[in-house]
């Protein structure tokens, strides 16, 4: 199609289950970042993308036989994340690696029932290891041949799923969508990307 790429894109991927992109792969620095087109095609598109970067170069023989998902989103919002990492890991007969990071809430932004929520669970990481096994509950009774392994750490979300994907052929993480339908790139979701 002769057009300007990113309109064209979107527009392609409204008809179609999956939009795929590549890595520009101009070397060994700019081939992990991502072009301006996809930027813009990341935020626009209304299904998956999935963003295909170049072969890795590794000394040392490893195994990429994970799916790993990121889970902040534990309510209804984070249903087509999961699904998606459910289906990709069962067609791969690959075990799927939920994570799930947090931090320490501010004094500010704990009421004293979310506090109390925290001290029935026996604290902040029990709390979150349960909202997460609660996310999974659906999932692994769709996909009950999927291997789960679940993941809860402290700190910022981006470095903790990177560093738990070492051995991941697919990330999957999710957009932040809007009520006026603009979907835009988190943190997390550049960190990844980059």
């Amino acid at each position: 199609l002769v057009d300007d790429p990113v309109p064209t894109l979107v527009a392609e991927a409204a008809r179609a289950e999956m939009l795929v992109l590549g890595s520009r792969g101009y070397g060994t620095l700019t081939g992990y970042l991502v072009g301006s087109v996809s930027l813009q095609v990341l935020r626009k598109a209304t299904g998956p993308v999935v963003m295909v970067r170049g072969p890795r170069h590794t000394t040392v023989q490893q195994r990429f036989d994970e799916v790993v998902v990121g889970v902040q989103e534990a309510e209804e919002a984070g249903g087509p994340v999961l699904e998606f990492a459910f289906s990709a890991a069962a067609e791969r007969g690959a075990t799927l690696r939920a994570v799930r990071a947090w931090s320490i809430p501010s004094v500010l932004s704990w009421s004293p029932g979310s506090m109390w929520l925290a001290d029935q669970a026996g604290g902040l990481e029990p709390l979150h290891k349960e909202i997460l096994a609660d996310a999974l509950g659906p999932w692994r009774q769709k996909y009950p041949d999927v291997d789960v392994i679940e993941h809860v750490e402290i700190g910022a979300a981006s470095e903790v799923l990177l560093s738990n994907s070492g051995r991941a052929s697919l990330v999957v993480v999710g957009r932040r969508t809007h009520d006026t339908g603009l979907r835009r790139l988190g943190s997390v979701t550049h960190a990844v990307l980059h």
